[in-house]
């Protein structure tokens, strides 16, 4: 029972129970919040002024509020809705601890800005849409600030100044204008937006009753179109067992394509198989190629640097040739300078026997044998140059042999470098020669599978030409099919008829539920 009349609540009704809850918790958390920043703030040495005795008795004050305001929620409910009595009980809670906690904080805490809090305790009340309960805690708090203002003005107001005044009147001009009209405002709220909603309700119940006279009249239509559609249904069962019998033919019709299809995958599944050998193959190919032109490359690299080798053997040749030909020329001064030691020998012996002819004449002959052997003498010396040029000219001729030694060493290491690049290149032409033959061998494999592809791509030709014969077969069933779709046509279009008559009384009643919306 407590169920239905939940359910019947009005909007307002929902309303205050949702109130009652939030601002009976809201008001004393509040003060609950507040005992604890204050405790904080007196901890912190940031409230001098302030009692531990005063502050103790506030906290304790606010836990009994919050204590009271539980109470009132756990026992104000009835049948779903908040009793009469528990409402306005709650209402002078209210007014009560904000009359109270407002003037405790206010002569506990030494604040000049604590007015401004006023508004807060006043739009808290608000929720209930009392005006009577607004303009109420209005009153009490104005009273007991003003009160306050006059027994501890030099705590609660500022300074006495030049701006004393105005600010006073800044605050009363406050006060004055804003309290009055969140008072206003709730009773402006109360009395005709609540009231409002009210006639707005019976206007709807009357017109939910016009509604549901409305669709009972188009029930007794759906009735008649429903049973219109009986007997179009019964109509229809004697086609429905002629299109079971085709339906049978077409099911053994489907079991022979169905065993066709699956030869057919099974045929794919091959060529999907030779597909993935044609492509390991193809990859085959693809790597070799790849390598075969890295071979390539470096065997072109070695033949480059072959070149060069050549080439600076050919420049080493060119030099000795040149030595060699200095070489030819020293051998040639050598003659010459022999022919002139040669003569200077023949010169010495023909002087040799002057000498022993003058020697023989003893006496008187002494100074002609002085003047031969002085010419001895001269012949000893040029003799004795001679010997030197000689000299000279083998050192050259050992030097150039020993250039032409070294020019020789060079060349037959640069010729063993160049055996070893003949020999790299002729490795490389080798690999190359057996990769181009995996490459043949994969080209192979490929024409192989392609030739068993195309036997079984012939394969599967064949048999989608089978299912083709099959669905031309079922095409005649379904012109039969057809022909007895065609004679259903009337009862079909009756049917259609009767399904648009029930879709407008559908409409109608959509129409009617949004009006009423």
């Amino acid at each position: 029972m407590g169920e239905n009349k939940k359910r019947s609540l009005t909007a307002l009704d929902e309303y205050i129970n949702k109130v009652y809850v939030l601002v009976l918790l809201l008001i004393p958390g509040a003060c609950q919040c507040a005992g604890i920043m204050y405790t904080f703030m007196k901890i912190m040495g940031w409230l001098p002024p302030v009692s531990w005795t005063a502050l103790l008795i506030f906290d304790m004050t606010c836990l009994i509020y919050l204590g009271i305001g539980i109470y009132f929620v756990r026992t104000g409910f009835e049948d779903g809705v908040v009793k009469a009595s528990s409402l306005k009980g709650g209402k002078i809670f209210v007014a009560v601890i904000m009359l109270i906690q407002w003037n405790f904080i206010q002569y506990m805490v030494p604040a000049t800005d604590f007015w401004g809090f006023a508004f807060f305790f006043v739009v808290l009340t608000t929720f209930f849409l009392d005006y009577k309960l607004v303009a109420v805690t209005s009153a009490e708090i104005v009273v007991s600030l003003v009160i306050a203002w006059f027994v501890r003005a030099q705590t609660l107001l500022s300074a006495r100044g030049e701006m004393f005044i105005a600010n006073i009147a800044d605050r009363g001009v406050c006060l004055s204008l804003s309290l009055p009209t969140t008072v206003l405002l709730t009773y402006l709220i109360n009395r005709f937006l609540v009231n409002a909603k009210k006639d707005e309700m019976e206007r709807n119940n009357e017109k939910v009753k016009n509604v549901l006279d409305s669709v009972q009249s188009l029930s007794e239509n759906l009735l008649s179109a429903g049973q219109a559609l009986s007997q179009i249904s019964e109509n229809e069962s004697a086609s429905v067992e002629e299109l079971s019998a085709t339906s049978e033919q077409l099911l053994a019709s489907s079991n022979r394509l169905d065993g066709k299809t699956r030869e057919s995958m099974d045929n794919l599944n091959e060529l999907d198989e030779w597909k993935n050998v044609v492509a390991d193959n193809v990859e085959k190919v693809e790597q070799t190629s790849n390598d075969l032109l890295d071979k390539t490359r470096e065997n072109e690299k070695r033949l480059a640097e072959l070149k060069e080798i050549n080439s600076d053997v050919s420049k080493s040749m060119a030099a000795t040739t040149d030595v060699a030909q200095k070489l030819s020329k020293a051998v040639e001064q050598i003659g010459m300078t022999l022919n002139l030691i040669s003569d200077i020998s023949s010169s010495t012996n023909l002087l040799a026997l002057n000498a022993s002819i003058e020697a023989a004449r003893a006496g008187e002959a002494g100074k002609g044998f002085a003047v031969v052997a002085q010419e001895v003498g001269n012949l000893a010396n040029s003799t004795q140059e001679s010997l030197e040029e000689v000299s000279k000219v083998i050192q050259t001729v050992q030097n150039n042999v020993k250039e032409i030694t070294m020019y020789v060493n060079d060349n037959s290491q640069k010729l063993e470098r160049q055996n070893e690049y003949f020999t790299n290149v002729y490795a490389g032409i080798q690999d190359m020669t057996l990769l181009l033959g995996v490459a043949a061998d994969a080209v192979s494999a490929m024409g192989e599978a392609h030739h068993k592809q195309a036997m079984v791509i012939q394969s599967t030709v064949t048999i989608n030409k089978e299912i083709a014969d099959d669905i031309s077969n079922e095409n005649t069933q379904f012109q039969s099919i057809n022909a007895m779709v065609e004679s259903n046509v009337n009862d079909i279009a009756e049917m259609t008829n009767q399904i648009t008559t029930i879709n407008g009384m559908v409409d109608e009643i959509n129409n009617l539920l949004k009006r009423e919306e």
